[in-house]
Parts: structure tokens; C-alpha cells; sequence
């Protein structure tokens, strides 16, 4: 985009807030948007600090409520994030690239450092079953040749999940395959009592060669003999928002989370992503309580 172009956009981004911000009665205050990026229909809009990032949202998000419809016509999704996070994103990314040799993720390393990253013809499988793993998807399918594979079985992908899924591979026109997954009653009633994050690594390493990026991992990277096995977001974590993408929770680890012991594991793990910068505090505390509505006592 020409910055002529993005500095009239900010201007007039400035001008209809403080015109909204005055509409429904909230004090004339003065704030800085420092850059902007349009990806379609999402426009995300960069603030200088958190102070002004809370201006533009507005109490219970009720001014960039109404700047979306203002601006329906134009956005689907409008985002405000603090440009302090994503300099920190880049920095980590920096010490990512420095200490990690692997080809592909230098590649994704180049991707996030530069503007001009051309797609690779680099074979990669991306696992989607859950939560975040579209979103992964959609920036993976810019830079490699991806597959993606789901593991079919009804109490870990539900049919509104399937749905979701297959709408969003057509849409895209992506490669990908649904395998069954033959889990006996005893095995599941294990899986749930014993927390099942990350209880697919086994199962894609025998599966799979090459590398391989999933959520289903407790760990960043695991390397083996056939591959790499990637946790794209626990090594990357950009800050994400539930939307359209979003699968929801696995169901197993829904049932697991009734189980207090295993409830304190996903509370650590939702605090560990609130640190690193992949949540907002607000998503995570939602998320916690309600989780822990579900302890059994």
C-alpha cells in the first residue's frame, strides 16, 4: 500500500472515532494510530501503547463496535493491536532464526521479517482438529505446498467442527484428507483421565514423515527420526482472536478438564499463552472459568 494512500486512511480512522467516541458521550481524548494493515476484509489497526489501544476500543468494545458498522461495507473483522506486541513478535522471531537451522522455519522466520517472502514449493502436512489450527493453516498455505490432514472420530471432531473444517479448505482450495481414527472405549476413557493434549504425536510420527506442524504437541518443536514435529503457535505466538476460524476446544480435553488435576494443567497452559503474548488476559480468564464450572468436586 502507498503510504500517501495509509497515511489518508489513518486520518480519516482518527477522524471517525473521535466522531463516535463524541456520539455516544465519552471524553474528547487525543491518541495515536501508528499503522494500519488491510488482509482482505480484516483491517488491523496499530496503537502506540495499551492507553490508546483502550481508546479505540472503547468501554466493552462499544467504539470499535461502531466503527465496524460504519465501516461495514468495507471490513468484516477490525482489529486494534498494540504495535508494541508485534515489535516484541519480531524480536522473538529474530532469536527464533538465529538458533533454529531447519529450512523450513527460517522460511517462516523470512515471512514474518519481510514483506516480499515469495511461496515455496517446500512440502508440509498441517494437522487440523481444534482451536487454532485453521488459523495456522491460512498462514502455512502462503508459504508452503501444505496438506492438511484431520483424524476423523467423532468424539474429537464433531460434525459442526467437520463442517467448519471442510468449508474452509474449499473456500481455499487446499489440499486435505480426513483419516479415521479407531479409539477402543478403554483407550478414550484413558486419553480423557490422563489429559489429552498432545496424544496424537505418536500416532502422526508413525503416520507421517517430513515436517509436520500441530497443535497436538506439548512441546514447540520434537524431532525424530522420520521429521520435525512443529507446535506453530507455541513457537510463534502471535496474539489471536476467536473469528469465523475458530474450532473451539478439543471435546476430550473438555471431558479431561472435569477432572480438577487436569483442569490446574489447562489453567497453567492458559497462563503460559497469556505471558508469551498469544492471548489477551480477558479470552484467557473466560477461558479458565469456564473450565473451572466443570470440576468435579
Amino acid at each position: 500500500m502507498l503510504q500517501s494512500k495509509k497515511e489518508k486512511i489513518i486520518n480519516n480512522l482518527k477522524k471517525d472515532i473521535l466522531k463516535i467516541r463524541e456520539e455516544i458521550g465519552l471524553t474528547p481524548t487525543q491518541f495515536e494510530i501508528v499503522d494500519i494493515n488491510i488482509d482482505g476484509k480484516i483491517l488491523t489497526i496499530y496503537t502506540k501503547n495499551r492507553t490508546d489501544k483502550s481508546i479505540i476500543i472503547g468501554p466493552g468494545g462499544w467504539v470499535v463496535g461502531k466503527l465496524r458498522e460504519k465501516l461495514k461495507d468495507k471490513f468484516n473483522i477490525i482489529r486494534v493491536e498494540d504495535y508494541s506486541d508485534i515489535l516484541l513478535f519480531r524480536e522473538r522471531v529474530k532469536l527464533i532464526k538465529s538458533f533454529f537451522s531447519d529450512k523450513e522455519i527460517q522460511i517462516i522466520c523470512d515471512y514474518f521479517l519481510s514483506d516480499n517472502v515469495l511461496k515455496t514449493d517446500n512440502k508440509v502436512v498441517c494437522i487440523v482438529q481444534c482451536q487454532y489450527d485453521l488459523y495456522s493453516l491460512s498462514i502455512l498455505s502462503k508459504i508452503f505446498n501444505v496438506k492438511a490432514i484431520t483424524y476423523d472420530f467423532p468424539a474429537l471432531v464433531p460434525k459442526r467442527t467437520k463442517n467448519k473444517i471442510t468449508t474452509f479448505i474449499n473456500e481455499n482450495n487446499i489440499d486435505h484428507e480426513f483419516i479415521s481414527l479407531n479409539i477402543s472405549k478403554e483407550e478414550l476413557t484413558d486419553i480423557i483421565k490422563n489429559f489429552p493434549y498432545g496424544f496424537l504425536k505418536d500416532k502422526i510420527i508413525d503416520d507421517f514423515e517430513g515436517v509436520i506442524f500441530t497443535s497436538c504437541l506439548n512441546c514447540r518443536i520434537f524431532k525424530h527420526k522420520k521429521g520435525i514435529l512443529i507446535n506453530f503457535f507455541k513457537l510463534f505466538p502471535l496474539k489471536m482472536r476467536k473469528d469465523e476460524k475458530y474450532l473451539n476446544y478439543c471435546p476430550l480435553c473438555i471431558q479431561s478438564c472435569k477432572f480438577r488435576q487436569n483442569s490446574e494443567r489447562f489453567i497453567k497452559k492458559i497462563v503460559e499463552e497469556v505471558y508469551v503474548g498469544f492471548k489477551e488476559p480477558t479470552d484467557a480468564t473466560e477461558e479458565i472459568l469456564s473450565m473451572v464450572k466443570t470440576w468435579k468436586r
